[in-house]
């Protein structure tokens, strides 16, 4: 009985294993002709495959394939449907892409696509080819498509050193995870420079001087063991899913979670790619967390990019990415890691260790029982910004002088009575109060003033800036030093005030939402509830909209959300592919507004669109994660109201 009761497989692989086989009811099949460079015969073994297809009576058609003029891969082409592709003019050029509205209206059962990681042209439906084999793949139609292992994203940076070329046109790593089948087109680094040599090597995507880097034998050999292992992996991770599943016997470890700080730095995507590739392997839950402190208002607009793309990337990676306020990024990531049971955390190598701890020195101290992973996080050299100052308003400094002159002269008016030491307090005061209020300039700009009003009235010989004690001087220098100190409590204190307020603000929002989604009765409830409370968070438009008979309908809204077909468009393409689309996205980039999903674990009940009046509010990594919690919040009451 024990023995039947350890072969008997877990109910979360259970789980696992009936939302796989729901999805892929309702979606084709995906497979990819993998290879490691250019030439290896992709495309030739994906036609060769579809005629062995066509002879079965299958319906295929070829909806974008590049022969590059070979005569022996143009006839196999031969006999095969072929849908146009569709021609985009830009910067004078006339572009080929996938014409998915074709493709989709034709509805084959098997349609080949090329090039996996092809950039499509501006002002088309997806910004990327893997994106609308994603559609057609979601429309319950089989693709077969080509990919090059320079091409996935958490290898780029392995790509580079391999190679010294930085390759632009990337997938992320999931594509080769949902694939149903990832075929492996090998050939000996030997026969593909014969191939080259003869002409019958297309390198679009390299530049014609860095062709000879790029085909070099050792790195050859280098990208066909990339290549082997991404294929063995991804043959590994089906048949540990199976045998959990079956309850064959193995050893299944708890899940473990990686965590990888980020911060706004050049290397910060490839440190995120490293952490995503030491995930992958261990097959590890992946979170990329930033900390955001009163650093980050000074940060520069390059900065500011750096640190947005490489929190883009991780969820484009598919890892969970977490945003949060605070003042000691240390304490931070430890508590976190801590209350979520992250097993390691992966952060930069430090470029020096100085006489104070570093970040990875404190984590150490702090996170006995996690797993620290120092990486280089160096890539090609790029320049560092200018930090961006912030300077106090002119007024802060006429405050400060107008409060030292008004000091200095109610203590020329006590000089009689009062001695050096109390005239020298006296005028501490005003500095005090500049260093708690006014900032760390208008602070230093008044002990300074404080000091020469000091010296030239009331130090021997007056009225001149000659000091002949060094005892004052020893208390100027207090002077300042004291007022710098207290500055900087001040402006610390302020900082993580703000923080606080910030944080409290939206967490009040965010339980004030859920309980009232609690006590909703109705959807039509849930929806109000959602717009009050979003129009509260967000200075935006909104709408949301449910799927009624399988067709968008808009059932909440705020005055000002315009509806028009090519709204209805957008949505109903979400709904369809379940993913967020719109203005940020690379889906519908062109679009005015961002449309996201609003999912359960198991489906998609409705889409939240909102509209902002300028652009970078919606691009914010903090924004989005509170508005895909929302969404997931009014998914799941709505949910819950169905249900019952």
């Amino acid at each position: 009985m024990a023995d039947e009761e350890l072969k008997r497989p877990s109910p979360e692989a259970l789980l696992e294993l009936a939302q796989k086989e729901e999805s892929q009811e309702r979606r084709g099949r995906l497979t990819i002709y993998f290879g490691s460079a250019p030439g290896v015969g992709k495309t030739y073994a994906m036609l060769s495959d579809a005629r062995l297809r066509k002879l079965e009576g299958m319906d295929i058609v070829a909806g974008y394939v590049e022969t590059h003029g070979r005569p022996e891969t143009d006839v196999l082409l031969e006999g095969l449907e072929i849908i146009p592709p569709l021609v985009v003019e830009y910067m004078g050029l006339q572009l080929k892409e996938v014409d998915l509205k074709k493709v989709l209206a034709r509805k084959p059962k098997l349609v080949l696509v090329d090039e996996l990681a092809h950039t499509n042209a501006p002002g088309l439906r997806h910004a990327k080819r893997y994106q609308d084999i994603q559609e057609i793949v979601n429309a319950d139609i089989d693709v077969y498509t080509t990919l090059n292992v320079q091409h996935i994203e958490s290898l780029n940076d392995i790509i580079f050193r391999i190679t010294n070329i930085r390759v632009h046109e990337t997938v992320p790593d999931t594509i080769i995870e949902v694939a149903d089948e990832v075929k492996l087109i090998d050939l000996p680094p030997e026969e593909l420079l014969k191939r080259l040599d003869e002409g019958k090597v297309y390198v679009k995507d390299i530049a014609g001087v860095a062709v000879d880097e790029f085909f070099r034998p050792a790195n050859l050999l280098a990208l066909r063991q990339l290549a082997l292992r991404v294929v063995a992996g991804s043959v590994d991770e089906k048949m540990r899913h199976y045998m959990q599943a079956h309850a064959i016997a193995g050893p299944w470890p708890v899940k473990e979670r990686v965590l990888v700080g980020i911060f706004a730095s050049p290397y910060a995507e490839k440190l995120v790619r490293a952490a995503f590739r030491l995930a992958s392997q261990i097959d590890a839950e992946c979170i990329a967390y930033h900390v955001e402190t009163e650093r980050d208002k000074r940060l520069s607009e390059k900065e500011k990019d750096w640190l947005n793309n490489a929190l883009e990337l991780a969820r484009k990676l598919g890892a969970q990415v977490v945003w949060i306020k605070g003042s000691d990024v240390t304490q931070e990531i430890a508590d976190y890691a801590q209350d979520h049971n992250v097993t390691k955390i992966v952060i930069g190598k430090p470029r020096r260790f100085g006489i104070f701890p570093s970040i990875p020195r404190k984590l150490l101290m702090k996170t006995p029982n996690i797993d620290i992973y120092l990486l280089d996080a160096k890539a090609e050299p790029k320049p560092l910004p200018r930090k961006r100052v912030l300077h106090s308003r002119p007024a802060n400094y006429a405050i400060s002088f107008l409060a030292v002159c008004i000091m200095s002269l109610i203590a020329f008016l006590l000089r009689g009575t009062l001695s050096q030491i109390n005239l020298l307090f006296l005028l501490f005061l005003p500095l005090i109060l500049s260093a708690l209020y006014l900032g760390r300039g208008p602070s230093i700009f008044a002990a300074l003033t404080a000091i020469l009003i000091f010296d030239y009235l009331f130090v021997p010989p007056y009225f001149t800036l000659t000091i002949s004690d060094l005892e004052y001087f020893l208390w100027f220098v207090v002077y300042v030093v004291v007022v710098l100190v207290i500055s900087n409590l001040a402006l610390k204190l302020r900082s993580k005030v703000e923080m606080l307020r910030e944080s409290e603000s939206r967490s009040t929002t965010l339980y004030a939402l859920s309980r009232d989604l609690v006590t909703a009765h109705t959807v039509e409830q849930v929806l109000s509830i959602l717009v009050q409370h979003i129009t509260q968070i967000f200075p935006c438009q909104m709408a949301i909209f449910l799927p009624i008979d399988g067709e968008p309908i808009v059932k909440a809204k705020t005055v000002d959300f315009d509806i028009n077909p090519n709204v209805l468009g957008v949505v109903s393409w979400v709904l369809l592919n379940k993913q967020s689309a719109g203005r940020g996205t690379g889906t519908l980039p062109e679009a005015k507004a961002f449309y996201l999903p609003m999912r359960t674990t198991e489906q998609v009940v409705g889409v939240m669109a909102f509209l902002f009046g300028k652009d970078k509010q919606i691009l914010t990594p903090e924004n989005q994660v509170i508005m895909e919690t929302i969404a997931r919040l009014g998914a799941m009451a709505i949910e819950r109201i169905k249900f019952q």
